[in-house]
């Protein structure tokens, strides 16, 4: 009987492996260091309508006494005018302006750019090509609803239940990003931030706290969680977020990249496994949709992989092929 090749071996690996069955044992501190980032990243957008909240108390002769988050509000002092102010979408920071690459691009296929919004988009355009796609591995805050889908996932196989797990073409992103923006440059109106989720949670946090009810972007995100659930894993953030398919565009030549030493691999599969957008370090098949969130190099039993800055990261070959999935 002739024995699996390699592949099909790393496959059968896969296959049998989990993210629960998966421990961090490495670059603990980078691990540290970006979950707090995402702690402080959704603390800021889930409690930042609080603090507004808590200033129209004082401000407001009483009229947001009304709200079903005024007790909590009303626990605090006066608190000052917040450093921040908006969302991932579009923040002010101590007055300085900063707009996330994917509302620059909605705004520009609208026609509503002028200098403020390029002067308010620069610095990230500057940035995210040299880290690449690090908003959605250390700041998007539909991270932790990403990593309750992956943990029902996880239950749900445990139970003997065994979902689907649906590839999109690698493709399908940019089809939604080019299609919403086309939309856009006729309709002359921003789409992209009606399911573009950082946008919505923010908006929905308000919502919650202002108005005390949920609307129409906590369906979606609801719908999303559902599809990441029990149809594609990761499956809205690696095949058709706008935001993830705008920050892997500019993230095409960034120098910060996962590197392996194939001495030391055993191709034990980890990496690939433990990567939510389908990345698979164990054979170098690694493009732009890395979001350095390093936790293959972290899962890695024998130190086989580092993120170092060196080559720009190039798109692997089988992701320029039409219908080519993850």
């Amino acid at each position: 009987m002739a024995s699996k090749s390699p592949s099909a071996s790393a496959a059968a690996a896969r296959a049998r492996l989990s993210t629960a069955d998966l421990r961090l044992q490495r670059w603990l501190r980078y691990q540290r260091v970006r979950r707090a980032t995402l702690a402080l990243s959704v603390l800021w957008v889930l409690g930042l309508p609080l603090w507004h909240l808590a200033r129209d108390l004082f401000e407001s002769a009483g009229l947001a006494a009304g709200s079903r988050w005024a007790v909590l509000a009303a626990l605090s002092a006066r608190p000052p005018n917040p450093p921040l102010l908006g969302a991932p979408w579009t923040v002010s920071l101590f007055g300085l302006e900063l707009l996330d690459p994917t509302a620059f691009v909605s705004l520009l296929a609208a026609r509503a750019v002028d200098w403020h919004v390029v002067l308010g988009a620069l610095p990230l355009l500057v940035l995210v090509p040299f880290l690449g796609r690090f908003f959605c591995g250390w700041l998007c805050p539909y991270l932790p609803v990403l990593a309750a889908s992956n943990g029902l996932r996880a239950l749900l196989a445990r139970a003997g239940l065994r979902l689907p797990d649906l590839k999109l073409p690698r493709w399908t992103q940019y089809a939604v990003l080019a299609g919403l923006l086309s939309a856009t440059a006729v309709a002359q109106t921003q789409l992209i931030p009606l399911v573009y989720p950082p946008s919505l949670i923010a908006r929905e946090a308000y919502r919650a706290v202002f108005q005390g009810s949920l609307g129409g972007g906590a369906v979606f995100i609801l719908g999303a969680f559902l599809f990441d659930t029990f149809g594609s894993r990761a499956g809205f953030c690696r095949s058709l977020c706008p935001g993830g398919a705008t920050f892997a565009l500019l993230s095409v030549r960034s120098p910060v990249k996962v590197r392996r030493e194939p001495a030391a691999c055993t191709d034990c599969t980890l990496c690939d496994v433990v990567c939510n957008l389908g990345q698979q370090p164990m054979t170098d098949k690694l493009d732009m949709g890395c979001e350095r969130c390093g936790k293959c190099v972290s899962v890695c039993p024998t130190d086989a992989l580092r993120i170092e800055i060196g080559k720009p990261v190039t798109l692997a070959p089988e992701a320029v092929t039409p219908g080519a999935a993850r």
